[in-house]
């Protein structure tokens, strides 16, 4: 049971959830799709036993381990005695399966359209998280990657979490040069009683809605008082929860370290995976712990 926590992030009630909905899907990919993605011409009834990857179980723990270690493809390769060329697809094969997974279980932040919040919850906190991406060889490609807060190339996602870390919205993935402000515009948030809680990255999104608590901000000429530093420290003992949320999501390294793949769509898909196992952690941890 420790083995599968260190390996995967989850424990043994969590992964027996998340493998009950992974198997049958996954034997129906299999049935449907070759490793290459391809569509079968005939259907294949079961799955070959001179498979590179053979059964459920070694599939999925393959994917959290990748997920959760970050490793090489060449160490994946060693690790699971297959080639590194299989490697690659059986990782591009297997996100699909889990990304599916984890939406037939409700784990998934929402996504597409208009964000519109749960009016049950007393605040929502918001806030933007990065991820370090490859620098790109074309000069002018990877000047929008670069983000001047890090110091470094990243990608990066607009985040709403409840009060128990709890990811409700994951926006879209953007280069790192963005302004937070800017991916607030993206969304189309809807209109709704519930307070959002945010950095000063925000800053004029409370006055375009009434309902967005912002931190007081200092200048030079205009220092803040003690009421104002005491309500900005109420704000931050309330905001740390966000940062709680990214630090359930960067439990797995492919988020938290340097992310070798290049694609725009596998570096959305892995951020969105990531996400909802993270949910799944906290719905399992949280809620269905209350008494």
């Amino acid at each position: 049971m420790n083995k599968i926590n260190t390996l995967t992030t989850l424990n043994h009630r969590e992964y027996t959830h998340l493998y009950s909905v992974f198997c049958p899907l996954m034997e129906e990919r299999v049935s449907n799709y070759t490793l290459k993605g391809t569509l079968r011409k005939y259907k294949q009834v079961k799955e070959s036993k001179l498979s590179s990857l053979y059964g459920n179980e070694a599939k999925l723990k393959f994917i959290l381990h990748y997920l959760k270690q970050n490793p090489s493809q060449s160490f994946m390769a060693e690790y699971s005695g297959i080639c590194q060329s299989k490697v690659s697809e059986w990782i591009k094969y297997l996100l699909v399966v889990l990304h599916e997974t984890l939406d037939r279980l409700n784990f998934l932040a929402q996504r597409q359209g208009s964000f519109s919040i749960d009016e049950n919850l007393d605040y929502i906190l918001c806030d933007v998280t990065e991820r370090q991406v490859s620098r790109s060889t074309d000069y002018e490609l990877q000047k929008e990657f670069y983000s001047g807060k890090k110091k470094t190339h990243t990608v990066k996602n607009l985040v709403f979490s409840d009060s128990n870390t709890y990811i409700h919205y994951l926006g879209e993935t953007y280069e790192g040069s963005l302004h937070d402000k800017t991916l607030w515009d993206e969304i189309g948030l809807k209109p709704s009683p519930v307070t959002i809680i945010a950095d000063l990255g925000f800053l004029g999104a409370d006055k375009e809605n009434e309902n967005v608590i912002l931190p007081y901000k200092s200048s030079k000429h205009h220092p803040l008082t003690t009421l104002q530093k005491q309500i900005n420290k109420a704000i931050a003992q309330v905001r740390v929860r966000v940062e709680h949320a990214f630090a359930g999501v960067k439990r797995l390294r492919v988020v938290k370290e340097k992310i070798r793949l290049r694609t725009s769509q596998i570096l959305d898909r892995i951020m969105d995976i990531d996400v909802g196992l993270h949910n799944l952690r906290v719905t399992f941890r949280t809620i269905n712990n209350k008494p």
